[in-house]
């Protein structure tokens, strides 16, 4: 572990045990407009270097719009959208890529509907240089419900594919799920792929299970086993080889993955809702060496309306955590503490809303700047499908095969999941540098039309000051800078061998720790003995004399 690394773990520490939580109780931010949000990401739609927010409205109570909150360039958003679509529907849940290959994230969305109103199940907004098109640029040739979209690469030729989960669950609409694949930059206007199974699926996501280089996809289910159709070689099964074992009649909604049990191999999270029957419990199926997952679950949490699942390093801990959320309850985090995820949360907000959607990266990257990482991958066979060791990430820098420099038609990327997939495999290495913060911002979006959108901002150390490394002097509170309270951002005081040992180490913290609340543990002088001590101590590790 680096010096960087290890004083911004210190920190961490420092903060956790005096009380610092990662999150405030209650949101940093909350829209003002309360439609009923549904689908969310954070995605630079105007590549400015700062984390938009869409939001996909309506679900399958009104029909509403699409809307875009642009980062204000300083990590704040508006109150209300600056952008919204001109055509209403009942939205479901979005994804972003970029479909046409020109540099600009395009956005997918589902159309949930209701059981009289179907429509397209899904539809496609282009970026034009920053700004979505008002009207849909591409709509599914399929009528009805669907609640899920998902772009992955199924094919492997670097451009995004979109995956349709379909069906409505009231009702008992039931659909087959689809593929669309891209073809040279557009969507077809007919599905490729079409699984046999006709059911009610609720949610989508591409997952190399198995890692073979080629992207599965999950779809959760309403009143049956959720499953995977396994990727062979190009081309979906259409039947699916993989499914949930441990209830039939699971009322599940989303899905997400990571390698929470650090075995090197991801893992399978899948919510359930007990409102049509479900079990009502978040579930982790482990993933396996030799096959995709286990098909009983592992871990469980009851939340009952469960809806929400997230996987990221919310603690910068080099753990990936977990996020939940529910109808009418609060966000939790599940910490991954190295043996796996507690019995029970970590945290949980202050607030209850009914949560549709999770998503975390660093919304204000200017106090806490982001870090800059190179990632070289050598050849792998025929292999085109590469995952980063960073998930979420902010943004890629370049991609780099054999030298020569990929244009954005050359390859896909998740941001949420970190994994590019490129329209040729390399012959002598493929290096990637992307951008990445070890300070997530968690944003909600809600269905209650009573409350707005949420964003919390973490509460983790970065380097604020851009002195280059986490440090003391760095708060991240995604306004201030001034860790030492004396009123500006300012640079770093060294504060001296606190028990005169001729070192700075950590009998200094102890000494410290034992002076807590007297006039002796004033390291930084400004007249009080607080938690910027402690800081200031740690700030300087190694650093004075």
């Amino acid at each position: 572990m680096t010096r960087t690394c290890l004083v911004a773990s210190l920190l961490i520490v420092a903060a956790s045990a005096f009380g610092q939580p990662i999150y405030h109780s209650t949101p940093d931010w909350v829209s003002a407009d309360t439609q009923r949000g549904t689908g969310a990401a954070l995605v630079d739609l105007d590549r400015d270097g700062w984390l938009d927010f869409v939001v996909a409205n309506g679900n399958d109570m009104n029909q509403q719009r699409l809307a875009v909150y642009y980062n204000q360039g300083d990590g704040t958003f508006p109150a209300t959208p600056d952008w919204q679509s001109s055509d209403y529907a009942y939205n479901g849940h979005l994804d972003v890529a970029d479909v046409n290959g020109d540099g600009w994230m395009d956005v997918a969305v589902a159309h949930l509907g209701t059981g009289g109103t179907l429509a397209p199940i899904a539809k496609l907004y282009l970026n034009n240089s920053g700004t979505l098109s008002l009207l849909p640029d591409w709509e599914a040739n399929i009528i009805g419900n669907a609640f899920g979209v998902a772009f992955g690469d199924m094919n492997n030729d670097g451009r995004p594919d979109l995956a349709v989960a379909t069906g409505w669950s009231y009702d008992h609409y039931y659909y087959n799920d689809y593929v669309y694949v891209n073809v040279n930059g557009s969507l077809e206007a007919t599905a490729s792929w079409v699984s046999d199974d006709t059911s009610i699926c609720q949610g989508a996501l591409w997952v190399d299970g198995d890692d073979d280089g080629w992207l599965d996809l999950v779809v959760v289910a309403y009143d049956d086993y959720s499953r995977i159709y396994r990727n062979l070689g190009g081309t979906l099964e259409t039947t699916a080889s993989w499914q949930t074992a441990d209830n039939p009649h699971q009322d599940a909604i989303m899905a997400a993955t990571g390698d929470v049990t650090g075995d090197g191999i991801v893992d399978l999270f899948l919510t359930d809702n007990t409102q049509l029957g479900g079990s009502g419990r978040f579930r982790q199926y482990t993933g396996l060496a030799d096959d995709l997952f286990e098909n009983d679950y592992s871990w469980s949490y009851y939340e009952g309306y469960g809806s929400a699942v997230a996987v990221a390093d919310i603690d910068n801990d080099g753990l990936l955590d977990l996020a939940t959320g529910g109808w009418w309850e609060p966000a939790r985090l599940f910490l991954n503490d190295g043996t796996g995820l507690p019995a029970s949360p970590s945290w949980s907000s202050g607030t209850a809303s009914v949560i549709e959607k999770i998503v975390f990266g660093d919304v204000d990257p200017a106090c806490g700047i982001e870090l800059v990482s190179v990632e070289t991958f050598p050849p792998d066979g025929s292999r085109t499908l590469f995952h980063l060791p960073v998930q979420p990430i902010q943004g890629l820098v370049s991609v780099v095969r054999d030298g020569i420099e990929l244009g954005p038609d050359e390859y896909t990327w998740s941001r949420e999941y970190g994994w590019i997939s490129l329209n040729a495999a390399p012959v002598v290495d493929l290096i990637v540098t992307y951008r990445h913060s070890h300070s997530l911002d968690m944003a909600i979006s809600n269905w209650d039309p009573n409350v707005g959108n949420y964003l919390f901002y973490s509460q983790l150390f970065d380097d604020c000051n851009e002195n280059g490394v986490p440090d003391g002097c760095d708060i991240y509170n995604g306004t201030s800078q001034d860790a030492n309270g004396n009123g500006i951002p300012d640079e770093c005081e060294c504060p001296a061998d606190f028990d005169g040992d001729g070192d700075v180490d950590t009998a200094d913290l102890l000494f410290l720790l034992g002076a807590w609340g007297t006039p002796d543990g004033d390291v930084d002088g400004d007249g009080d003995t607080d938690t910027s001590d402690l800081l200031a101590l740690l700030a300087a590790w190694g650093d004075c004399p």
